[in-house]
């Protein structure tokens, strides 16, 4: 019997495998219609010979199977087009463009793209070898402040410097030597729990400000802003609470609510702007409900723009109505400032540029850009002509040599005057005509700086400009023509603001250098992580 069902079984077996055939279902070729491939051999691996060159080089690059696309085979340098001179059974000669970049080259035929090796484009910009460090931050990095002895101190959002982090905590601030090496003498302790975007000098001290709430041992206590030593430590006092008890607290007593994007110093004061709306300020001797010790924070309707006194308190005959209704009935209030997000820089002799995305400031309507006097009140000399920018303006930079402002963001016009998101401004306000940009393409410079010698830098996260590949990074003529043998730097890669800061300075062996700060990790094809420094020839 037991032999009869098992028979059975697999009898029934048989029968749902021929069942399962019969209905096999014939499913379409995903790639049918799809191009032959182009039956191109190359070792991307290879060296070009020679493997680097000027623009104008003669080039030769071993791969098999291109004589059969003679004729429609292109060939590109890091996606520049080059000219063909030769190709035979072994190989390909061609001629480096004259806007050609360091990066890969690449076989072209049809749209079909066959990758080959790397080839280094010689120029007048290069890494500097003399620059110590190629591991940099492991995050954004703001700012490079020079201090005396020719040492520099990095802000920003980073907790460790070439990976010198594990030796000793980096929170948002460090020393450097001019070489780039760590200086480990700094007694930041804990450093910051926010972001530091800047940095004043003034008496003997160091003003830090940012979205930070606490610096080294003081956890609390610090609103955006505090005040430390040349060394690095928070300047603390002694108060007494309400129990008369002693306490160690920051000597500034002062801040703002919210981010602070500049901090300078001026005429005996500290001046911070921003994107905050109140002042805050603290009293330790104070009682709690159950008449233990407390901290009471007074606030005080301030809006973007502060001054202050050194100890923290807020300087009200600077841009304050004292008559004013302000925070909770209180008598007293800022200024209406901006209606949207405003970023600044500050001249020598105090004026104050603000601009952003704002459109009216101080009730004005002036079209996301602005000039202050020392005294806080509209430089009428400054006349944009009430049109300003038509969209965000992301950042100016100030050359003091030319005068004159560079100007980077959203806009497609600038007072009228069509200037696709960029344009260079006279000190009055109005727009040199004799700088004519042309076209950015898959994105937009987001960062510009005039150098001394009138060249200008620019990045963002563009990929052409005026049809030449240009992966975020370009120096540009006076006139805003590409500069000749300075765009050969191959691509740099991070975020869309690659670049938050440049300063211009020599490397070790004399040459003429750019120390450039931002959000990128690799840099002409090469991993450089926030911080990098060229030469410039």
């Amino acid at each position: 019997m037991k032999l009869k069902y098992t028979s059975l079984f697999i009898a029934l077996i048989g029968m749902s495998v021929s069942s399962c055939k019969n209905q096999k279902t014939v499913f379409n070729n995903p790639y049918e219609g799809g191009k032959e491939p182009l039956g191109i051999i190359v070792n991307a691996q290879q060296v070009p010979v020679p493997a680097s060159g000027i623009a104008g080089t003669e080039v030769t690059i071993a791969a098999k199977g291109l004589k059969k696309h003679e004729g429609i085979l292109k060939f590109q340098f890091n996606g520049q087009e080059a000219e063909i001179k030769g190709i035979t059974d072994e190989g390909i000669r061609v001629v480096v463009p004259d806007q050609a970049s360091s990066g890969v080259t690449s076989f072209v035929v049809d749209g079909q793209l066959v990758f080959g090796p790397k080839f280094t484009v010689v120029g007048k910009v290069n890494l500097d070898p003399t620059f110590a460090t190629t591991i940099g931050a492991n995050g954004t990095v703001r700012k490079a402040i020079p201090l005396a002895g020719g040492n520099l101190m990095l802000l920003g959002d980073f907790n460790n410097y070439d990976n010198k982090g594990i030796v000793k905590k980096i929170n948002r601030i460090t020393r450097i030597f001019a070489d780039g090496t760590w200086d480990r003498s700094l007694l930041s302790g804990e450093g910051a729990n926010g972001t530091i975007t800047s940095m004043a000098s003034l008496g003997g001290f160091f003003y830090i400000a940012g979205s930070f709430g606490g610096y080294a041992q003081q956890g609390g206590g610090v609103n955006r802003i505090t005040k430390i030593t040349t060394a690095g430590v928070i300047d603390t006092m002694q108060v007494t609470t309400y129990l008369k008890k002693t306490r160690f607290v920051p000597t500034f007593n002062g801040g703002v609510n919210s981010t602070i994007n500049s901090v300078y110093s001026f005429d005996g004061k500290v001046i911070a702007t921003g994107d905050f709306s109140y002042y805050l300020r603290r009293r330790f001797d104070q009682p709690s409900y159950k008449y233990q010790d407390s901290t009471v924070t007074d606030s005080t309707d301030v809006r973007q723009l502060a001054r202050f006194d050194l100890n923290g308190k807020l300087d009200s005959t600077w841009r304050f109505d004292k008559t004013a209704v302000g925070y909770r009935g209180t008598l007293g209030k800022s200024w209406p400032g901006g209606n949207g997000q405003l970023f600044s820089l500050m001249h020598d002799d105090g004026k104050i540029l603000c601009y952003g995305k704002f459109t009216t400031f101080d009730n004005v309507s002036v079209g996301r850009i602005v000039r202050l006097k020392p005294d806080g009140t509209i430089d009428a000399t400054f006349n944009v002509g009430g049109a300003g920018a038509d969209d965000w303006i992301d950042n100016i930079t100030y050359d003091a040599k030319s005068n004159q402002y560079i100007v980077a963001g959203r806009f497609r016009s600038f007072n009228g005057v069509s200037s696709v998101n960029i344009v260079k401004l006279n000190y009055d306000g109005s727009v040199d005509q004799s700088f004519k940009p042309k076209e950015f393409t898959a994105g937009q410079p987001i960062y510009a700086k005039i150098l001394s010698d009138g060249l200008i830098v620019a990045s963002g996260d563009f990929r052409t400009y005026n049809g030449v590949i240009r992966n975020g990074f370009l120096i540009m003529n006076p006139d805003g023509t590409l500069a000749a043998g300075y765009n050969t730097i191959g691509n740099v890669s991070g975020s869309a603001q690659k670049f938050y800061d440049i300063y211009e300075t020599k490397s070790a062996d004399g040459k003429r250098a750019l120390l450039i700060m931002g959000s990128f990790y690799s840099f002409d094809n090469e991993p450089r992580n926030n911080i990098v420094r060229v030469t410039l020839e």
